[in-house]
């Protein structure tokens, strides 16, 4: 039996203390990869969580500094899907909320850019899959009740 690649999705929330609003986190792929704007997004190793992986997918991706971090939350967004390389995947959402935003240094083996978005900038198209905007739109809703 072919067994699923397990990946995790990480939206990274900041509070933006200019604005005294959350933001979001988009990086950018590079050239080799189609150069879209996404979420985190990373491989499950080994006997991870999806939870554990997510947050090292992020940290590696985004040099996030886990003392920032105020809460991780499951989305309970899941998605099954073939990739480029056609291997079956089963893929898990989570938010990770952040007390301050970073200078973000990426890989360029994997990014060229990123970009913090406010709230209002999530629409259709911002985004290249629609499970990336599908997290972004919950993670508003999830901020929403923070009083956000």
């Amino acid at each position: 039996m072919n067994q699923k690649t397990k990946k995790a999705q990480v939206l990274i929330a900041a509070i933006d203390h200019a604005s005294h609003s959350f933001k979001f986190l988009l990086l950018q792929t590079n050239e080799q990869r189609g150069r879209f704007w996404q979420n985190v997004t990373g491989k499950i190793e080994g006997e991870e969580t999806f939870e554990e992986g997510g947050l090292r997918e992020a940290i590696e991706e985004t040099q996030l500094n886990i003392e920032t971090i105020v809460d991780i939350v499951d989305l309970g967004l899941s998605y099954d899907f073939t990739d480029q390389r056609g291997r079956k995947v089963h893929e898990k959402s989570f938010l990770i909320i952040c007390d301050k935003m970073w200078d973000i240094t990426i890989d360029p083996k994997e990014h060229q850019d990123y970009k913090w978005i406010s709230q209002d900038e999530v629409e259709e198209g911002i985004v290249k899959f629609r499970s990336n905007l599908e997290t972004l739109e919950k993670a508003k809703l999830i901020l929403r009740n923070w009083g956000v």
